[in-house]
Parts: structure tokens; C-alpha cells; sequence
């Protein structure tokens, strides 16, 4: 066992799924997701009730760690996704309906459940502090911090598999992100208001790229001047592009829903300048 102190056993507990998501094996996936601490006898419960041993699952790491995750993720070639325009004035948005599969969505899902430091952040309204609906997180760069609504964010490291989603958002965006927001809406009753990404340190255009996993949720537009409301369903693995001025003349939200549904998360990247 002295081998695996030296791993994070939290982070090789991940690296294990997205290796039995690409071979297709057939032990139980559900025990792999179900694992909530960093404890060693996570090790020793999967051993158990697996034909590999010890030195085999080290093995898996140790090659994870060798030619990264999207060696173990087969996705389809980009050229197959197609986007739907969905706003061509006064900005532009495109949505693509699938650029992760149902397998692929579901496990990126559970990894970002458990491998994210998701905070619970506060808002001043009306002389009250009040929890956000929803929790969020703030990775990229070192030196690229963000603040909206009077909340402060310094980012956290990327994480591999953070990387791997921003590369196929970037691919499809035409554009490369320093950062990305990330919101865990943990119900039905998780949501955020109508408002437009335009922050001064988002720049003047910006490029925004949203990622969700999880349970569909209604996603709204509103053109500010006019009455115009653009309405679409934001399924699990898909995404959607926001770009040139639609900051400056849209604005979006997701609203509550008293419908029973599970987690949802979205990740927006971005650029801070």
C-alpha cells in the first residue's frame, strides 16, 4: 500500500473513472461514482469487487498521468457538430445541441461534483445579505480574478479535466479562455436572475462559451430595448455561444422551476483582459 500514499487518492479515484468509461468495463460504475471521501479504503473497496489487483490500478494511473484525459474520452470528430443560430442582431448566439454524449456528460458531471471547491457565495439586496441561489466556483490563470455583483473571485488552478472541456468549447468558439465560472444548481430552486456578462475586465465583445451537465433547464433571452424573449432548453452536454454585442443589447437568466430535478452545472468561459 506504501505506493499509493503517495498518490491523491481523491484525484486517482477520478483518473480510475474515465478509465473504465473508455475501456468499457464491466464493474459497476455507480461504486465509483458513489465514493464521497479520499479515504484509502476507497482503494480496497473497488479491489474488491474487481478482477484487478493493486498493482494493476496503479498502472492505470500511472498511464493517466502519462497521456492525459483525452486519451481516455473518445468523442466524435468536431466536424460533425453542427450549431443552431439562434440570435443574428444586435449580437450573435449559437447553440450546439451535443458536443458531449450522454456517457460522457454523466461522467464529467460527477467529476465536477466532487472535484471542484464549490463556495456558497452572499449578495447585499435591500439592506439584507443573502445566499446566492446556487453555488459557483472561479478557475483559470493566475492573475485573471473576477468580480461581479460585489463578490470577489481569485481563481483556482485548472484542473485536467477543466482543460479538457475549455479545449473542445475553444475549438467550436473560435476563441481561447483564461478563465471560466462555474455554477452548481442543486435543485429546481438554484437559479440566477436576468443580467448580462459585461463586466469592464470581460472587455468590450466578450466571448462567453457555456458548457451544462445534468438536468435540462429553460434558459432565457431578453433583448433590452425591445420585448423580444428567446426561450430553449439547455440539455447535458451541450453548449452555447454568446458573442460580438449580444452583452451589450441581451440580457439571459435561468429561472426557477417548481419541476423535481436533479443537479445541473455550467461552466462559462471567458476571457479577462
Amino acid at each position: 500500500m506504501s505506493k499509493y500514499k503517495t498518490l491523491h487518492i481523491k484525484e486517482s479515484i477520478s483518473l480510475l473513472k474515465v478509465y473504465l468509461l473508455e475501456a468499457e468495463k464491466t464493474q459497476p460504475i455507480q461504486a465509483l461514482i458513489d465514493f464521497k471521501t479520499s479515504q484509502s479504503d476507497n482503494i480496497r473497496q473497488f479491489a474488491q469487487f474487481s478482477d484487478y489487483s493493486y498493482s494493476t490500478l496503479y498502472k492505470w494511473f500511472r498511464r493517466y498521468r502519462q497521456q492525459g484525459i483525452r486519451e481516455f474520452i473518445k468523442i466524435n470528430p468536431l466536424e460533425s457538430t453542427i450549431g443552431e443560430t439562434l440570435i443574428n442582431r444586435d449580437g450573435e448566439v449559437i447553440f450546439y445541441q451535443e458536443i458531449f454524449n450522454d456517457k460522457q456528460s454523466e461522467y464529467l458531471l460527477n467529476i465536477l461534483q466532487n472535484e471542484i471547491a464549490w463556495r456558497q457565495d452572499y449578495i447585499k439586496m435591500m439592506g439584507q445579505t443573502l445566499p446566492l441561489p446556487r453555488l459557483t466556483a472561479w478557475y483559470g490563470d493566475s492573475d485573471k480574478s473576477y468580480t461581479y455583483s460585489g463578490i470577489n473571485m481569485n481563481p483556482l488552478a485548472w484542473t485536467d479535466t477543466l482543460l479538457y472541456i475549455k479545449e473542445r468549447a475553444e475549438t467550436l468558439a473560435g476563441t481561447k479562455f483564461n478563465s471560466v465560472l462555474l455554477n452548481f444548481y442543486r435543485d429546481g430552486r438554484d437559479s440566477v436572475a436576468w443580467h448580462s456578462d459585461d463586466e469592464p475586465e470581460l472587455g468590450k465583445n466578450p466571448v462567453i462559451a457555456s458548457v451544462s451537465f445534468g438536468s435540462t433547464r429553460k434558459f432565457s433571452l431578453k433583448h433590452k430595448q425591445e420585448e423580444d424573449i428567446i426561450n430553449l432548453e439547455l440539455t447535458s452536454g451541450s453548449l452555447l455561444i454568446m458573442r460580438g454585442a449580444t452583452q451589450h443589447h441581451w440580457l439571459h437568466q435561468l429561472p426557477k422551476t417548481n419541476h423535481n430535478i436533479s443537479a445541473r452545472i455550467n461552466l462559462t468561459f471567458r476571457n479577462i483582459i
